[in-house]
């Protein structure tokens, strides 16, 4: 068959890259065109995305797929959550909050004002988080905000590129699965919880990943030098639904997806929003054809990427790559912590907060930066620990392998970590992993791949992986 050659544009909370993958009928061939840095901006008290900067670092890897060879469709993932308004004009009222923005400080208090937060738990499957994008939009109408009462239309992040990149306005199934708004399990919006905090549904009707948005506008093409035009297609808009696709977990597979944030849980068939479920935190996302992501977020690689940038501040620069294999020479398990902990979610002055929190807590205070990383790699090893054995309780399921696929799959450290703290067998990567789901799913949606079974195969073909096992 001839190539077929797909732009995944992935869009990760500290990041972003455009990575084109081209299918020869066997396999797939990742290759980086461009990488770019996301970082938040804050403005008088409020934390927002750059979208503007994003959206032109995104041309600027439609541009560089361009000249590596082309592409025949772009799809673009992101985090969860966040979202745009629009105006009755399609113009943007407002940069998008970021989803750790103080204005959902107080979420939980204001919303169980007006629903149990059990209540919302089994309407939606997703665990609380006062991040969610239900909690941003109940805040938002409290505190009478101006872009939110003129808005005419929101969009999830990706679905707001797809519209900048063709004009088309949708809502791609497993994003709007992060956002607390869709009946449990299911391609629709409660209108139960619209109802309970007064909002308006401004969003589109959910539809499928893999939906053909339409073609890039001809003003792009023109703008880019494209030598044709192709479509876009709304692929697994959400980042952890790309990662999950691409591990093609088996049924004795659990899944980590490790990045700035680490996600664990299993493919599922069916929901659950038992109480239990609720208790322990764990949340309901949606995959590819509908299944469930039953999963636990965990506060992941973030806290490294914040003591870096402090350390950064104070002129020692070390990469990621350096911080691991100083870890590895530093003594194992002489502090913890709990990385969950409500002062690691907020950023600036990470690698104190970790020494005080040894400190109030009557254990060994980690001081250097690889004290302080060897203390996070360890409490998330832990971490991970505790919330298999959990998850496998959920299911009722034994999971003798823990797939850890994203960025964090590099990190031999927290791998071998991990597996053994864990007891099990831990198989790393993909690493590119968001961006070959994302791929997957376009391959599907252009008829070069038939279903999720021989995208299984594709994946295993691609991708070395590594196993470390627990000592």
């Amino acid at each position: 068959m001839n190539k077929v050659r797909a732009l995944a544009l992935d869009f990760g909370a500290s990041g972003g890259r455009a990575i084109v993958g081209e299918f020869d009928g066997e396999r797939v061939e990742l290759k980086e065109v461009h990488r770019f840095p996301n970082e938040p901006v804050e403005v008088n008290g409020t934390l927002y995305w750059d979208v503007l900067r994003l959206f032109h670092e995104l041309k600027r890897g439609i541009r560089a797929a361009e000249e590596s060879g082309g592409a025949d469709s772009v799809g673009v993932d992101t985090w969860g959550v966040d979202f745009g308004l629009l105006d009755r004009d399609g113009k943007l009222l407002s940069s998008p909050l970021h989803y750790r923005d103080p204005i959902t400080a107080h979420a939980r208090e204001e919303m169980e004002k007006t629903m149990p937060l059990a209540e919302l738990y089994r309407e939606t499957g997703i665990a609380f988080q006062p991040y969610n994008t239900v909690c941003q939009l109940a805040m938002l109408k409290k505190n009478g905000s101006v872009a939110l009462e003129h808005a005419a239309c929101a969009l999830f992040m990706p679905d707001l590129f797809t519209y900048f990149l063709t004009g088309s306005k949708l809502c791609e199934h497993s994003i709007a699965g992060t956002s607390g708004l869709l009946k449990a399990g299911k391609p629709a919006f409660s209108e139960k919880i619209f109802g309970a905090y007064g909002l308006k549904n401004l969003f589109p009707q959910v539809s499928g990943s893999g939906t053909a948005a339409g073609m890039l506008r001809d003003e792009i093409v023109k703008e880019l030098g494209l030598k044709k035009n192709m479509p876009v297609i709304a692929t697994l808009g959400h980042d952890t639904a790309s990662a999950f696709f691409a591990a093609a977990p088996e049924r004795d597979e659990a899944v980590l997806s490790s990045g700035t944030w680490s996600l664990l849980g299993a493919v599922t068939d069916r929901p659950n929003a038992s109480a239990e479920a609720a208790e322990e935190g764990y949340t309901n996302e949606i995959g590819f054809g509908g299944k469930v992501r039953f999963l636990r977020n965990i506060v992941g690689l973030w806290i490294i990427q914040e003591c870096k940038r402090s350390w950064e501040k104070d002129g020692i620069t070390l990469s990621f790559s350096e911080i691991a294999a100083g870890a590895e020479r530093e003594e194992e398990g002489r502090c913890f912590i709990d990385p969950d902990a409500e002062e690691f979610y907020f950023p600036h002055g990470m690698p104190q907060k970790v020494s005080e929190y040894c400190r109030r807590t009557g254990q060994y205070v980690p001081e250097t930066p690889f004290e302080i990383a060897r203390c996070v790699y360890d409490s998330l090893a832990m971490s991970y620990q505790k919330h298999l054995k959990t998850l496998e309780r959920l299911t009722g399921n034994t999971y003798t392998t823990l797939r850890v696929v994203g960025g964090g799959s590099n990190n031999e450290a927290l791998n071998r970590a991990t597996a053994k703290a864990c007891g099990v067998r831990v198989t790393a990567g993909p690493a590119e992993g968001t961006a070959l789901g994302n791929i997957l799913c376009q391959l599907i949606a252009l008829g070069a791949v038939r279903g999720e079974d021989e995208a299984r195969k594709i994946v295993k073909n691609s991708c070395p992986l590594r196993d470390f096992f627990p000592a």
